[in-house]
């Protein structure tokens, strides 16, 4: 304890640069609408260590591995999804006392978020055309765009296996790894719809259905969302039992 070379909980952390990072006291309220989005990509960095770890272990056929890293992903979402209840502390009158600071930034422009969906097994659309994003980010969501998803290598698995889909629903499988997979990434999906409404229903009580900073849509268009799953085929087979 002695040693002055020895890291102390501010220095391992870089608690001084981190909270370097916050905002001052211009606005009583952005300083929690700022630490909300930050701690929000604090964690969207844990889910992607996560899912590349997932989709590595996936493909060497590493279930257990896999489901464990679906599980970690799935709790932290469920954390998210409950921080939008502290964000339902700031009213909307609260809100319009900076954001105008907020420019043309949106959440929708989250480059990490993005990277969730393309390797989760969303589609990449259009973004890799929006023009706000920086070249170094293009690179990154091409890339993912490039490498197989975890839906993508969840059904190269099940060919591998001669399973079907409806074979895990149903449990039909002699392989239990493969069961218990399904429900975690059923599981995965559905934390993350969580997160989406929730997130729509935070937008709404906030700006009700006016347009979104960055010129967004809004609620409207995270309302829209919430109906988007990684993994469909899981949902589908449910409605075959």
């Amino acid at each position: 304890m002695d040693d002055p070379r020895s890291p102390t909980y501010a220095s391992y952390l870089r608690l001084p640069d981190l909270l370097r990072l916050q905002p001052g006291g211009e606005s009583h309220d952005e300083l929690l609408f700022v630490v909300i989005h930050q701690a929000h990509e604090l964690w969207f960095t844990v889910v992607l260590r996560e899912l590349d770890r997932a989709r590595e272990r996936l493909a060497a056929h590493d279930l257990r591995a896999t489901t464990a890293a679906l599980e970690r992903m799935t709790a932290v979402w469920k954390s998210l999804v409950a921080s939008w209840d502290v964000l339902d502390t700031l009213t909307p009158m609260g809100y319009l006392g900076f954001r105008d600071r907020l420019g043309t930034g949106s959440g929708f422009q989250s480059v990490q978020f993005r990277e969730i969906e393309i390797s989760s097994g969303g589609g990449v659309g259009d973004h890799l055309h929006d023009p706000w994003l920086g070249g170094e980010e293009r690179d990154r969501l091409a890339r993912r765009s490039r490498e197989p998803s975890l839906r993508e290598l969840f059904l190269r698995t099940l060919t591998a296996a001669g399973r079907t889909v409806d074979d895990v629903v149903r449990h039909a499988v002699a392989d239990v790894g493969l069961a218990d997979l399904a429900e975690a990434l059923v599981a995965y999906d559905g934390a993350v719809a969580q997160w989406r409404y929730r997130h729509a229903l935070a937008v709404e009580r906030q700006i009700g259905t006016k347009i979104g900073t960055g010129g967004s849509s809004g609620s409207a268009y995270l309302q829209a969302t919430t109906s988007d799953r990684f993994f469909p085929e899981l949902i589908a087979a449910r409605s075959r039992l």
